[in-house]
């Protein structure tokens, strides 16, 4: 199986885009399936990010990858693939990064390649941290539930103080008492990604902080 990108919402004059990278596991040459939890997680971001930013033109693709595992790397390989085939649509066209999980790991390593980047419940290994770069914009948000038992929120943390050193302009949310499925407290995830998203790369919206 190839990586595939699937439109989750598309407008005929795009004011800007965003790619929502899901999450998986470090191992794993399975293919990728639509039932499998970390996928469904994405598509209700994607979709809530749909909605926010339908009335400002934000056009929002979800790609899938080709395999579940990290495997030194394939998610990256998947997303600078669907980054090139974004690009060749509108190359001038501001583009951020929407990432779950093993998707957050993703998005920060690709990071200086668009504008601005949001992660939720951020795999962060401690050997990407040399190898991070802020996005173009200089904007980022991290989110992560304060009771996360599958990633850690001070690998979140330790990222964001990374980005900062680097002049990135980086707002975090640990504090919400929520799990690694980002649930309990779903609408407020959706609203602040969504938020950031669209004031980032359209200027149409005043982020609303709580």
């Amino acid at each position: 199986m190839s990586a595939r990108l699937v439109p989750v919402r598309r407008h005929t004059d795009p004011a800007a885009r965003v790619l929502v990278l899901h999450g998986g596991q470090q191992h794993g040459t399975d293919p990728t399936t639509w039932r499998q939890l970390s996928v469904l997680r994405s598509r209700v971001l994607a979709s809530a990010l749909a909605r926010a930013g339908g009335p400002h033109r934000v056009d929002v693709v979800l790609l899938r990858y080709a395999v579940r595992g990290w495997n030194d790397g394939a998610p990256l390989r998947d997303a600078r693939w669907a980054l090139g085939r974004l690009r060749e649509e509108d190359p001038a066209l501001p583009t951020g990064l929407l990432g779950y999980s093993m998707g957050g790991r993703t998005a920060l390593r690709l990071a200086e390649e668009v504008e601005t980047v949001v992660t939720a419940a951020a795999w962060v290994d401690r050997a990407d941290l040399p190898l991070l770069r802020p996005p173009r914009g200089g904007r980022v948000l991290m989110l992560h539930g304060a009771r996360d038992e599958v990633t850690s929120p001070e690998g979140t943390l330790a990222a964001a103080e990374r980005l900062r050193r680097l002049g990135a302009d980086v707002r975090v949310r640990t504090d919400l008492d929520d799990t690694h499925g980002l649930v309990r407290h779903a609408p407020t995830w959706h609203r602040l990604a969504s938020d950031h998203l669209v004031g980032a790369l359209t200027g149409s919206t005043r982020e609303r902080h709580p």
